[in-house]
């Protein structure tokens, strides 16, 4: 590759003489460790995001709902009102909202009464509904879904922000 130009600003001139002074003459060593560096990162970031196609709605009136994103996290527990088992898969978008496949699997009964296994299916019956919820932030979810998924969503994204770190050792 040829030679390239890089143009420094006013601002950032201080940081290229003392990155100069410490590389010494071989200076697009450094950069090239950079911008190494930062497309690991961002590729890092961003996962391979891919189309995810999820059901939602009640068990008899599904519909596919699609949108290009990357899993980040599952959770299982019970509903925000203890009444119901509930899962969940945790998305980010690819422009940057979090989505939430938030299944209703059964009445929270039939999960803490093994007693209640051998009955019916009447535990199932009208219960088992899946719905997409998307936002930008976690606490936008705060009044939808339990706490405890709350807090996992902001730890997953936590984690996400963090996936590569450069260690100066």
């Amino acid at each position: 590759m040829g030679n390239k130009t890089i143009y420094v600003k006013g601002s950032d001139e201080n940081v290229y003489k003392e990155a100069q002074k410490i590389a010494g003459e071989a200076l697009s060593s450094v950069i090239s460790k950079a911008l190494r560096e930062f497309v690991d990162r961002s590729k890092a970031l961003k996962g391979e995001m891919r189309e995810i196609s999820v059901n939602v709605g009640s068990k008899d009136a599904m519909r596919e709902q699609k949108f290009i994103g990357n899993q980040i996290g599952k959770w299982r527990g019970f509903s925000k009102d203890k009444e119901y088992w509930q899962t969940a898969k945790v998305y980010e978008t690819q422009k940057g909202n979090i989505a939430i496949l938030l299944t209703t699997v059964c009445k929270a009964s039939l999960m803490t009464n093994p007693r209640d296994w051998k009955k019916n299916h009447e535990y199932y019956k009208d219960v088992a509904n899946s719905e997409l919820l998307t936002a930008k932030k976690p606490k936008e979810f705060k009044d939808k879904i339990p706490e405890d998924l709350l807090k996992k969503i902001e730890d997953l994204l936590k984690k996400e922000e963090n996936k590569v770190e450069y260690l100066d050792i």
